[in-house]
């Protein structure tokens, strides 16, 4: 039921109370007009929180579960400006150092603990709601939801800001009763009426942002996902569909979406094997080796002794009959670990460029960038010093080693290099501890490979 304390119910400007007003949806005086009526901030929500859902009536229900979602675009715009507030403390780093936006998202990456991309979709989000504060403003009243801000925010339609603006004050005022749907239509219908070349503009900027990307999914899958001008992605479709066709014979019982999907598979893999683009050219060799997947599973696993989970690099953990299925047709490579501990044992050189065994073993052991939670593949990461090689010592110190050697991708090799972040070896667990500028610390744990045997003081796995 709801809190009907008379404290709750008078207006107060600091907590957003609307203190009173009509219903939009025809409810009479009760406990669901008030939530409706309550604008979202501190009141709202301990109204909300006082709620015991079995005890409600049907309108409460729906006002409550409305409610809640005015307090989301309440908190998210609040969280907005607190990022905003963030990127405007940090300065560029020197070149070619990353950029404030990168480092501010590096911050919330490594807090949330969420990816990067993530991060940085939160950095640009929040600098849209500050250039557009009339959205910004909807949001934190609860008169628009989050999706509906961003298709406001939206860089395609391609208006100056100056028509962004007047288009946002004309919408604004009736977007709680659209659909998403209906929202961008009528942004793009007002785009494509004040200019007759937007079209092409959009069209450009579009291009522009054509992109592939690969997600892991459930189950040991991953979608892969390409924005394609259109006539690309109908020759896309139309060519698997032709190989699909022919794929097809006398006793073949996969579905058309299999054998699609076969036939995308087979392209890429089928370069990928010949090391070859499409001239014949070789493709690069990023960490001294050519691109290839990498799959790690422990000797136990993959002579069928145990089934114990192995590891894809850029996924993440597989099931034990698909990491030794995909190590059929394998070209091995031995990581030594200490008995004790699990961990990789350690190689090294005086000189300052590791040799391919060392490097591989790195990229071996390391799998992805080894900055919290990323998840860039080693072998497409810088292979960097910590701490930073002394050429003063070449002659005489072996500081090229498996411990003194980590992955990073570009970005975060960047980070560390300009000083933006600080960044060390834990010598007791070989941890990556990272340093963030506010002085927060985050841990990555160094990788055991699959099949490491556990540190003594754990219990035997019974």
């Amino acid at each position: 039921m709801v809190n009907d304390d008379p404290a709750d119910r008078r207006p107060d400007p600091d907590d957003g109370d609307s203190g009173g007003g009509q219903s939009r949806f025809g409810l009479g005086p009760g406990p669901a007009a008030d939530l409706e009526l309550t604008a979202p901030g501190p009141v709202l929500a301990r109204r909300l929180a006082a709620l015991s859902p079995a005890d409600l009536d049907d309108a409460t229900v729906v006002e409550a579960i409305a409610g809640y979602e005015r307090m989301v675009g309440w908190a998210t715009a609040a969280q907005a400006r607190l990022i905003t507030e963030l990127l405007a403390r940090r300065t560029p780093a020197p070149k070619p150092g990353p950029h404030p936006e990168v480092l501010a998202a590096f911050e919330i990456q490594a807090r949330l603990g969420i990816t990067r991309y993530g991060a940085e979709a939160k950095v640009g989000y929040a600098t849209q709601l500050d250039d557009y504060p009339e959205v910004a403003d909807a949001l934190a009243r609860g008169e628009i939801d989050t999706a509906k801000s961003k298709i406001l925010l939206d860089p395609i339609y391609g208006l100056p800001g100056k028509k962004l603006r007047a288009l946002h004050a004309r919408l604004l005022p009736t977007a709680a009763n659209l659909t998403g749907p209906q929202l961008r239509d009528r942004m793009r219908r007002a785009a494509l009426a004040h200019d007759p070349d937007h079209a092409a503009k959009r069209h450009a900027t579009a291009y522009a942002e054509r992109a592939v990307t690969v997600e892991p999914a459930h189950d040991g899958m991953s979608w892969v996902s390409a924005l394609l001008r259109c006539d690309d992605a109908e020759a896309t479709r139309t060519y698997l569909d032709s190989l699909a066709a022919a794929a097809k014979t006398p006793g073949d019982t996969r579905s058309a979406d299999q054998r699609r999907a076969d036939a995308f598979r087979d392209l890429f893999r089928t370069l990928l094997d010949r090391g070859l683009d499409l001239d014949g050219a070789e493709l690069p060799t990023p960490a001294r080796r050519r691109p290839h997947l990498q799959v790690t599973i422990g000797a136990g696993t993959l002579l069928g002794l145990d089934d114990a989970p192995g590891l894809l690099a850029g996924y993440g953990p597989i099931p034990a009959d698909l990491a030794r299925e995909i190590a059929l047709d394998a070209t091995w490579q031995a990581l030594i670990t200490d008995a004790t501990t699990g961990e990789v044992v350690a190689l090294g050189t005086k000189a300052y460029r590791p040799g391919a065994v060392l490097a591989r073993t790195v990229v071996a052991r390391d799998v992805t960038c080894t900055y919290i939670g990323c998840r860039v593949p080693a072998w497409r990461c810088d292979l960097d010093h910590t701490p930073e090689y002394d050429p003063s010592r070449a002659a005489s110190e072996v500081q090229t080693r498996l411990d003194t050697l980590y992955s990073r991708c570009r970005s975060h090799h960047g980070a560390k290099t300009t000083k933006a972040w600080r960044t060390h070896r834990d010598p007791a667990t070989g941890d990556s501890v990272w340093i963030a500028p506010t002085g927060h610390t985050y841990r990555r744990e160094v990788n055991k490979p699959p099949g490491a045997a556990p540190p003594a003081e754990d219990p035997p796995p019974f």
